[in-house]
Parts: C-alpha cells; structure tokens; sequence
C-alpha cells in the first residue's frame, strides 16, 4: 500500500460535512484492519508505518513518529474539526499526534478513540516478549499481508514495541477527550497462561489509569478479543460502538 495516507472511506456523497477520522497503524505497521469496518459516515483515512520497508524503526520512538505522522495528516486534512484514533498502538499513535495538532488553531481535535488500547504498565511490561520470535509468536498479522512483506511486517511489531515501551503519553492539558471501546474476551482462552496483551483486561481503563485516566470520558465494551475485533461478526458492533464514541465526543465539546 504504498499511498499513505489511504483514503479508506470517502463519507457521504452529501454536501453535508462529517467530521473526518484518521485511524492510524497497529504494531504490525499496516491497516488492513479497518478496511473490515462498515460505513462509518464520514471520510476515514489510514496511516500506515511510514518506515514499513525498513522494518519499522524510528531512531527517535514515538516522537519522532508523532512529528512525521503530524504532516502526513495535514496533507490530507489541512484544518478543521477531527477525530483521531486507532487500534492497539495506533491509539497511542493517535494521542502523540492529537497533542501536536491541538497545538495548530487551525485544527479542532474532537477527541481520540482508542481501539483496545493498551497502556504498558510495569506489570504489562514485565510479561512482554522480549525477541523477535517472542514477538512474532505473540502477534496475528492480518491475512491481506502477502509473504514479500511479512518479514517487514514481523520487525515492526519488534520495533514498535519497543518504542512504545519507552513512550510517556503527553501531559495531561495536552490530551484531547477520548473513548475507549474495550475487547471482551481474552485473547487465547484455551491456554493456562495469559498472554500479555490481557494483563489489564480487567481494568475499565486498560492501564490508562497509570498516567491518569480522567481523559477518557467513556469505556465501552465490544465483543471479540484483542485480535478478533475486527473479524466478522465483530466488525459490525466495533462499527457501532466507533459510531457511538463519535457521538459521545462531538456531546462532550459542545
């Protein structure tokens, strides 16, 4: 997928303006999931891992994808209202880049979805793979990734982890309001031992609460777990549910 931003929606053909959304990349770097959404009425991009050919690596973490992932979403959204989000990562992703365009008066951030975004505790931490092959045997790639990439898409999940695990959200007066839509289901229930990812699954706040949680104004349950949200016939209700966190945030600026 080489054009990134993608448009992956265009939203109504109305002259009716909705306030556009931009979803950006899990840990594998792709976003292949989010074309499993239905229509969520409004123009929906995606930014994919901007350094995917080169395994994923930002020599400067997250802020510096923050910095790049900033212009990529002007690029295609000069101004106005905008909701950002994002599964997983992507919702970390999200909020870096939401404190920067807060930033810009020409941008109203409406608020930030987190899509069973995780916060990565010290305890989560802890439990997290540590190699490669640690890594790879904890993730599910999404089958549209062909076998050229697959090796690209295995040291962004490295990679991004690691960044993130170094990663400080910004400060709270930076954050804009957010809504987290949170997995149901474990992520391998047949198995004694519980894989990292759901090491705060009970938690209304997903860890957030670590670094103060009060800027998420609403959690919402979907079913599914971690890595099946998006299969079907997940993805109708974390549609909904993506509809409905829209709906809450556009109710708490007003």
């Amino acid at each position: 997928m080489e054009q990134n931003p993608y448009q992956i929606q265009p939203g109504p053909k109305t002259r009716d303006t909705a306030t556009p959304m931009v979803l950006f990349h899990d840990a594998g770097g792709t976003i292949f999931p989010y074309f499993r959404l239905a229509d969520l009425h409004r123009p929906v991009y995606g930014i994919s891992n901007a350094r995917f050919n080169e395994g994923g690596h930002w020599q400067h973490g997250f802020r510096q994808m923050g910095v790049v992932y900033t212009h990529l979403v002007r690029s295609v959204i000069p101004s106005g209202n905008i909701f950002l989000g994002g599964w997983s990562l992507g919702g970390s992703l999200a909020l870096e880049v939401a404190a920067r365009l807060m930033k810009l008066p020409q941008y109203k951030v409406q608020g930030v979805i987190l899509i069973d975004s995780i916060f990565l505790t010290e305890s989560v931490k802890a439990h997290c793979p540590t190699t490669l092959d640690e890594f790879v045997a904890s993730f599910k790639f999404p089958s549209q990734i062909s076998d050229t990439h697959l090796a690209q898409a295995k040291q962004c999940v490295l990679h991004c982890y690691q960044a993130q695990c170094g990663w400080q959200p910004p400060p709270l007066s930076s954050r804009p309001p957010a809504v987290l839509l949170r997995a149901t289901d474990p992520v391998n229930p047949e198995v004694e031992e519980m894989h990292f990812l759901d090491g705060v699954r009970s938690s209304t706040y997903l860890g957030w609460e670590d670094c103060d949680a009060s800027f998420i104004v609403a959690s919402l349950e979907v079913a599914g777990s971690h890595f099946t949200l998006f299969d079907s016939p997940h993805n109708e209700t974390i549609t909904s549910q993506i509809q409905r966190a829209c709906s809450i945030l556009i109710e708490t600026r007003s």
